[in-house]
């Protein structure tokens, strides 16, 4: 038992690392286009990549952000009935969610996985002059969703210790 926990403890790390990371990516997306609004609106001189960059830093920010929003709870759901249940009625809704959880994550890893290949086997750029390498980027796509598979079934194995009687002694 102590393992397991130990397990799901390292998954709710690894979520908390790729939030922490999504949310330096924020910050340097605001910077570049600050600076970017700076550069063309005092000085009339602006850059050609900015637009793309921060476009790139904002979709990777979504999809890493996505296991951490799952840990810590911030998902939009409907709660009006939920709130409402106990425990251990939630733990079921919580379980029902995660299939459909694993269905579309599970999706994502694989498509996502063959999109960055293809991406990646083609050497893919941006078609703006500094040509960004695109193919990094695409990475994000199966890392995010694997991430939040794994954060899923964190919360699933608690939810399962939940109505076995064996919860951890934190909630989670």
């Amino acid at each position: 038992m102590q393992t397991l926990l130990r397990l799901l403890n390292l998954i709710d790390a690894l979520s908390l690392w790729s939030g922490r990371l999504a949310a330096w990516l924020t910050l340097l997306a605001v910077l570049i286009l600050t600076a970017e609004v700076v550069r063309r609106y005092f000085f009339n001189a602006p850059t050609q990549w900015a637009h793309e960059v921060s476009t790139l830093l904002f979709g990777l920010l979504y999809v890493l952000a996505g296991a951490y929003a799952l840990k810590e709870k911030a998902h939009v759901g409907v709660d009006v009935f939920y709130s409402r249940l106990s425990r251990k009625g939630k733990a079921w809704v919580n379980l029902l969610g995660f299939v459909f959880l694993t269905l579309f994550a599970g999706t994502l890893v694989v498509y996502g996985w063959k999109f960055f290949l293809a991406s990646w086997q083609n050497r893919e750029f941006s078609l703006a002059n500094q040509a960004i390498p695109i193919f990094p980027f695409k990475l994000a796509i199966p890392l995010g969703a694997a991430l939040l598979l794994l954060q899923g079934l964190a919360n699933a194995i608690r939810d399962l210790l939940l109505l076995l009687g064996k919860e951890e002694d934190r909630a989670h």
